[in-house]
C-alpha cells in the first residue's frame, strides 16, 4: 500500500497576501482571465466593470462593435473616469470631470485640453492590455482565447440567450471554489439536490486536456435536466440527442467554471478580491426559442441552493484552514482536483523562472 497522496499546499496558499498577489500576476494578469461576459457589452457604448482588487479595469465595446479592455483612469491626473460597475458611455465617448480631457471607447485619447504642445496623444489613451472572446465570456489580457473542451466548442452559442446574471461575494480563496467544483463526492452531505439528480458515484473526471479540466455526470433515471423537478418544462434542448443524458462541466484555466446542461449552460466567473474573498459572477443561458415561462423558476431556485451551499462549506473550509491546519490529502476520487492543484503549482514555478 503506497502513502496517501499530500496536497501540495498548506494554509499559506490560502491566506497569505504575497502568495496572492503572486498567483495574480502569475496566473491571471501573464495568461488571461474570464473577465465579463459577451451579454454585458452587447451594444455599442455598453462597458462593464472588471472586478479586480489592485486596478481599474473595464471592457467596452466601440462604435465599431469593437471590444477593447480599458482602464478607465484619466492620463492626465490619475482621475477615476467611470462609476459604478457598468454602464453606457454618452456620445460614445469617455469625459475626465477634472479637466476634461476625452477619450473614445477604443481608448484613443480626443481631447487634452491645457496639454503641452507636442504631446503624443497615441501614448496617452487608455488601453489597458489585449482581449479575445471564448463562448460567452470575454477573456483580458488575452490575444488569443484558451482551449475549450469539446462539447463546449461545439455549442452554437449564437443561438443562446442569457437568462440571469447574478453575483455574491464568498469569504474563501478563490482556489477553494474550483477545488470544490472539481470534485462531486461532497455531494450527498452539501448537496442533497444534486446527488438525486446526478448521483456522485456515476461521475468521471477528464483530466487530459492542458487549460481545462471537464467532468461527466449522468441524469438518474426519469430525470431530464437540473431543476427543483428535474423536466424540461417546454425548454429547448441545446446539446445533441446523445449527450442529452448527461452533465459536462469543465473548468477553463483560470477563473471560468462552465456546466452544460441539457438545456441550458451555466458560467460562474470567479475574481480574486483578496486571499480570503472572492466574487463570483453566475449566468444562465438558454436556447434563444426557450420563453421565459417555460419553468425557468425552477432552475433558478435549484442553483439558488446549491450555490449558497457551497459558499457555506467553502467559507467553513476557509475558516479551518486560517487556522493552525497542517495541510492534508486527496481523496481516490480527487483527480480533478489534484489536476487543477498541480496546474497551480506549475504556472507559479513558470511565473517564478521568467520573472525579472
Amino acid at each position: 500500500m503506497h502513502a496517501p497522496d499530500a496536497l501540495p499546499f498548506g494554509r499559506e496558499a490560502y491566506t497569505d497576501h504575497g502568495r496572492f498577489a503572486r498567483e495574480l500576476d502569475a496566473l491571471f494578469r501573464a495568461r488571461g482571465f474570464a473577465a465579463a461576459s459577451l451579454a454585458d457589452v452587447e451594444r455599442p457604448g455598453a462597458w462593464v466593470r472588471v472586478p479586480v482588487p489592485d486596478d481599474r479595469l473595464v471592457v467596452a465595446r466601440d462604435a465599431g462593435l469593437g471590444l477593447h479592455l480599458l482602464r478607465d483612469v484619466c492620463r492626465h491626473r490619475g482621475v477615476a473616469l467611470l462609476d459604478g460597475d457598468e454602464g453606457h458611455a454618452p456620445s460614445l465617448q469617455i469625459a475626465c470631470p477634472y479637466h476634461a480631457w476625452r477619450y473614445d471607447l477604443a481608448g484613443s485619447l480626443l481631447r487634452c485640453p491645457g496639454a503641452p504642445d507636442g504631446l503624443d496623444r497615441a501614448a496617452h489613451g487608455l488601453a489597458a492590455g489585449e482581449l479575445s472572446t471564448l463562448a460567452t465570456a470575454v477573456f483580458a489580457h488575452a490575444a488569443s482565447p484558451p482551449p475549450l473542451p469539446p462539447w463546449l466548442a461545439a455549442l452554437d452559442v449564437a443561438a443562446l440567450r442569457r437568462a440571469r446574471r447574478v453575483a455574491w461575494e464568498v469569504d474563501a480563496n478563490w482556489k477553494l471554489l474550483v477545488e470544490n467544483f472539481q470534485e462531486s463526492h461532497h455531494f450527498p452531505t452539501v448537496h442533497p439536490g444534486l446527488e438525486s439528480l446526478t448521483p456522485w458515484r456515476d461521475s468521471h473526471s477528464l483530466v487530459e486536456a492542458p487549460g481545462w479540466l471537464g467532468g461527466v455526470m449522468t441524469l438518474r433515471d426519469g430525470a431530464e435536466t437540473v431543476s427543483t423537478t428535474g423536466l424540461l418544462r417546454g425548454r429547448r434542448p441545446i446539446v445533441p440527442t446523445a449527450l442529452r443524458r448527461q452533465v459536462h462541466d469543465a473548468w477553463v484555466a483560470p477563473n471560468l467554471l462552465t456546466s452544460l446542461q441539457p438545456d441550458y449552460l451555466l458560467t460562474y466567473r470567479l475574481h480574486p478580491l483578496a486571499p480570503g474573498r472572492t466574487r463570483v459572477v453566475g449566468e444562465v443561458f438558454v436556447h434563444a426559442a426557450t420563453p421565459d415561462d417555460a419553468g425557468l423558476d425552477e432552475v433558478f431556485a435549484f442553483w439558488d441552493r446549491t450555490n449558497a451551499e457551497d459558499r457555506a462549506i467553502c467559507e467553513r473550509q476557509q475558516s479551518g484552514m486560517a487556522s493552525r491546519w497542517e495541510g492534508g490529502v486527496y481523496a481516490t476520487s480527487e483527480d480533478g482536483t489534484r489536476a487543477f492543484d498541480r496546474w497551480v503549482a506549475d504556472g507559479l514555478r513558470a511565473g517564478r523562472e521568467t520573472a525579472p
